[in-house]
């Protein structure tokens, strides 16, 4: 991790999980005596933590924390540091990803079996069938690229920006899911099949089993190696 790296995460680590309360004030000073590194790297840092509306820049007073309210909750930053948490805000975080996915991940389902046709549909038929023989490193990335497939044949560029959001759901639940569960596998060719098909109720029905599914699984990183797929 570089030193840009190092000091940007730590602080907005410490601000998503309440170290650094709203309110409070930073300055680039103690930054830069905490971390021993230059100026030039906590102002940096500094930048991508007022274009995630975590802190914002007072004359005079320096970089004051804002509340939760104001966070860019969207960024996978901030998802990636709220979810690396523990307690209520992991809790709160993996719940409100799940209800944006079901608001989300079926919407997209139905428009990309209205959508797409032909070449298209059979390329997601095709990240289905890599699901089942994913492990290890290759689950994470083709359960990925499975959704954001799904996101892109939606043919909605809104839609489509939501793809880091649900990234970051896969990554963590990667964290403590390492193999697959047959029926989850069943349900991502489901829903590519229904898709290929032009079927819209069939593919966000499908869809929704699947998100629905995930929030039923152990939150904790310790939980097994087996469960369902996202």
């Amino acid at each position: 991790m570089s030193a840009f790296e190092r000091v940007l995460d730590d602080t907005g680590r410490r601000i998503v999980d309440g170290r650094m309360p709203a309110g409070g004030v930073l300055t680039v000073d103690a930054l830069v005596a905490r971390h021993g590194v230059s100026r030039s790297i906590v102002r940096e840092a500094v930048r991508v933590l007022v274009s995630l509306e975590l802190v914002e820049a007072r004359q005079r007073v320096g970089l004051r924390v804002l509340p939760e309210e104001a966070w860019n909750v969207l960024h996978p930053r901030v998802i990636h540091w709220r979810l690396a948490g523990d307690g209520v805000a992991r809790a709160t975080q993996l719940a409100e990803l799940v209800a944006l996915r079901l608001a989300v991940e079926p919407a997209a389902a139905e428009a990309a079996a209205l959508h797409a046709v032909g070449s298209e549909g059979s390329a997601l038929l095709d990240l289905a069938d890599g699901l089942a023989r994913a492990d290890g490193p290759a689950f994470l990335d083709a359960d990925q690229a499975f959704h954001r497939e799904l996101l892109r044949l939606s043919g909605n560029r809104m839609l489509q920006r939501l793809g880091a959001v649900i990234d970051e759901a896969l990554a963590d639940r990667a964290t403590r899911v390492v193999h697959a569960d047959p029926h989850d596998v069943a349900l991502h060719a489901a829903v590519a099949r229904a898709v290929a098909g032009g079927r819209p109720d069939d593919a966000a029905a499908a869809v929704r089993e699947i998100v629905s599914r995930t929030a039923a699984e152990p939150s904790d990183s310790a939980a097994g190696a087996g469960g369902p797929l996202g």
